[in-house]
């Protein structure tokens, strides 16, 4: 029972935080500017390739400051999708279908030093994968509940360039995350550079390279990237895979 509360309470998370991005971000494109610095964050975006996809979204809250200024961060965070792999079972080969689904709890702060801007959170996830037929080589079963940490820089490089980095990791399943992205402001506060990214956990891990394009307007991002993924720490030569992501975020 304890189980299938908490499995409820993920879904439920996952779906609110994923709808909040939707219902706040899609109707706040069309302000022009914002009258006041606010101070809520809303994201929400998809990413796929040719046999995994995810649907995601979060909310980040300043509730001391607006979310432009130093201080205490909290935030929400889910996502829902899925992933198709094969492999050789008592000497056939096997394909898989699965569900991912995940929800997570942060607190963080955040400071400025300078041209670098620094968030750290600290909190809880729940990392859920259903696998049809169940696997019984692939240790990324189930629903796994474990602590967090997020660390996430920007850094001003001159009037033109800049350099984004974002990491993570939970106990969930031994999940991690990084990806880094360097842009070059070719007109306006539309960006274009390359980005590398590594996703991994017990299964094993999913690395990738690619060119991202970011548009900025006062209050808000968007953003597209693609390039190829694979298992390169594996085989230097995987990356083979065509990838795509859209992330649509807004301050307010």
């Amino acid at each position: 029972m304890a189980g299938a509360s908490l499995k409820s309470v993920q879904r439920w998370l996952t779906a609110m935080t994923i709808a909040v991005g939707i219902l706040f971000s899609t109707p706040l494109v069309a302000q022009a500017e914002p009258a006041t610095p606010g101070w809520r964050e809303v994201w929400t975006g998809v990413d796929a390739s040719s046999h995994v996809w995810l649907l995601y979204g979060g909310v980040t809250v300043a509730p001391h400051s607006d979310i432009f200024s130093e201080g205490v961060r909290l935030r929400v965070a889910g996502g829902y999708g899925g992933y198709t792999y094969e492999g050789e079972r008592r000497g056939q080969l096997q394909a898989f279908n699965a569900r991912t689904a995940y929800a997570e709890a942060l607190v963080g702060y955040y400071k400025q030093f300078g041209p670098l801007f620094a968030k750290g959170f600290v909190g809880v996830a729940a990392i859920e994968h259903d696998v049809d037929p169940i696997d019984p080589e692939n240790p990324v079963q189930g629903q796994e509940v474990g602590p967090k940490v997020v660390a996430e820089f920007w850094l001003n490089m001159g009037s033109s360039a800049w350099s984004q980095v974002d990491l993570s990791w939970t106990s969930a399943h031994q999940t991690a995350a990084a990806r880094l992205r360097a842009g070059y402001r070719i007109w306006g506060d539309l960006s274009v550079g390359p980005e590398g990214g590594l996703n991994s956990n017990d299964l094993g891990e999913d690395a990738r390279a690619g060119l991202f394009a970011r548009y900025a307007w006062a209050g808000g991002e968007f953003s597209l990237a693609g390039g190829f993924a694979g298992r390169f720490l594996e085989d230097a030569q995987s990356l083979k895979d065509p990838y795509a992501n859209a992330n649509l975020l807004m301050q307010f």
